[in-house]
């Protein structure tokens, strides 16, 4: 297809203006947003050309624009090397960390059979914390441990040994993202996903998730079968956990005495 001048300027302005903002809309350029609504050629255009050769992904609004990585990558895929500077770590072991609680929270954000919609308007840190917890202490201490880890690609018993060592948080310290606690890692990742306009961090308490968060859910996150993976050995070592107490609680439960005929 044969695009005119206008429609390629409109492409590449709006290419441009997302490389130097979360989210282009209304607000930040009315007039841009306005040209993109009114020739559709510009679609067009990004899903022919600039979204394969760039390896990106537009995700088109009424009046907004986000912009995400494309299926393998591409230009807006952080190396190790990257992402450790991103969320201020300094080991591959913390970067498999800060990535798991993220797969985590999403996990409890949208932990539904079409995940579109959040099952939950914010979470609580020392509620993230707990289901982090949880997870990492049945996944590092499996058996199969090694099997979910070739299945999943993710690093878990390394993670796992990391945060069920360090306490919650340290109460000694004015600054807790300088100290060595779980609430450390918690705190850094929600800063990367905010920085990113993901996630609103409340008083260094609470997660809310924003709008751009549930637009890439629903258009990139929730189809690629590596979280849904995970997600899936993250459920069954949970429903391991509730099978298992539920046999205790059935053990232990006192037996009513035979009865006389």
């Amino acid at each position: 297809m044969d695009y005119s001048q206008k429609t390629v300027e409109t492409s590449l302005e709006l290419l441009r203006e997302l490389l130097e903002k979360p989210v282009v809309d209304m607000e930040n350029n009315e007039a841009l947003v306005n040209r993109v609504r009114f020739d559709q050629d510009v679609i067009s255009l990004w899903k022919e050309i600039i979204e394969p050769v760039f390896q990106i992904k537009l995700i088109s609004l009424t009046d907004k624009f986000y912009l995400t990585a494309g299926w393998e990558g591409g230009i807006f895929a952080y190396s190790n090397e990257e992402m450790r500077r991103q969320l201020g770590v300094e080991t591959n072991k913390e970067l498999y960390l800060c990535s798991f609680i993220v797969l985590t929270m999403l996990a409890a954000f949208y932990d539904s059979e079409d995940s579109a919609a959040p099952s939950r308007e914010n979470i609580i840190l020392s509620d993230l914390q707990e289901i982090v917890s949880e997870n990492l202490l049945e996944l590092g201490l499996a058996e199969e441990v090694e099997v979910i880890e070739d299945e999943t690609r993710v690093n878990l018993r390394e993670p796992a040994e990391l945060w069920l060592d360090l306490p919650y948080q340290k109460s000694d310290v004015d600054q807790h993202r300088r100290s060595k606690s779980q609430l450390t890692y918690l705190l850094k990742t929600m800063d990367f996903l905010q920085k990113h306009g993901l996630v609103r961090l409340v008083r260094d308490r609470q997660v809310f998730p924003e709008e751009r968060l549930h637009n890439l859910v629903s258009n990139y996150y929730n189809n690629v079968d590596h979280k849904n993976e995970i997600l899936e050995a993250i459920r069954a070592n949970l429903d391991g956990c509730e099978e298992e107490a539920e046999k205790e609680e059935t053990e232990d439960a006192p037996t009513e005495p035979d009865q006389d005929p």
